[in-house]
């Protein structure tokens, strides 16, 4: 984990970058983040976390021909390439982290990136390195666990109170707007699930995915949760 820490501090300036435009979208604010995770039975498999901006994207477009606004500076899309570039080179350094892609499109605002893990403290690594010192991340605690042997899926989530209090300060004017922006995680395994513990989250009808798609807002302020333990067929 020596390589995951030394990588902290460029992807910070990667998540800055998003940060600042998420920031600056208070005027329309809507949004999609969505991860995708595949799991394997060994405890290995496949993420991909996208950040759809496409319901905003006149109003994207025009922020971006701004150098700064409410003294948030606003990054070009030359200075976004170059970072999600920075973080996908400085990610294939991570140990168990592998085929890494990523794709933009500044036509209509979407970010994806996505990579396969050796194992589930990969997966930990994948999310770790993305969200370190991003400083208005939602979660305090983010985690996954595995268990091969009781075929057991768990995501540990904390929300962050440190994040409502910078949110609120936005001015309800602004927060209300983010009423359209979702958060969403699907996760799919190649056997059944017996049970799942997220009462709003919804399992497929051939039992081998969970769909869990949340209200920003919902996030932001603890009314619900990313937290959940799937448990599947032995």
């Amino acid at each position: 984990m020596k390589r995951v820490f030394k990588l902290k501090e460029p992807l910070n300036r990667f998540y800055v970058v998003i940060c600042a435009l998420l920031m600056t979208f208070t005027l329309s604010s809507c949004f999609d983040f969505v991860e995708q995770i595949d799991l394997k039975p060994n405890g290995s498999g496949h993420i991909a976390a996208t950040l759809n901006l496409s319901k905003s994207k006149t109003k994207v477009s025009s922020l971006m021909k701004m150098k700064s606004i409410k003294g948030i500076q606003i990054p070009t899309q030359a200075e976004m390439e170059k970072e999600i570039k920075a973080a996908v080179q400085l990610l294939k350094q991570t140990k168990g982290i592998s085929n890494v892609q990523y794709q933009t499109d500044f036509t209509n605002f979407i970010v994806n990136i996505s990579c396969d893990f050796s194992q589930i403290e990969s997966l930990n690594a994948f999310s770790d390195i993305l969200a370190n010192r991003f400083k208005t991340k939602i979660s305090n605690s983010n985690r996954y666990y595995y268990n091969a042997q009781t075929n057991v899926f768990e995501r540990k989530f904390v929300a962050s109170s440190n994040w409502k209090t910078k949110f609120n300060q936005l001015g309800s004017d602004n927060t209300t707007q983010f009423s359209d922006a979702f958060y969403t995680q699907i996760v799919r395994f190649e056997k059944a699930i017996v049970a799942q513990d997220n009462s709003k989250a919804k399992v497929a009808g051939n039992k081998k995915g969970v769909l869990l798609k949340l209200p920003f807002m919902d996030l932001v302020y603890g009314k619900s949760t990313l937290a959940n333990k799937i448990t599947l067929t032995k």
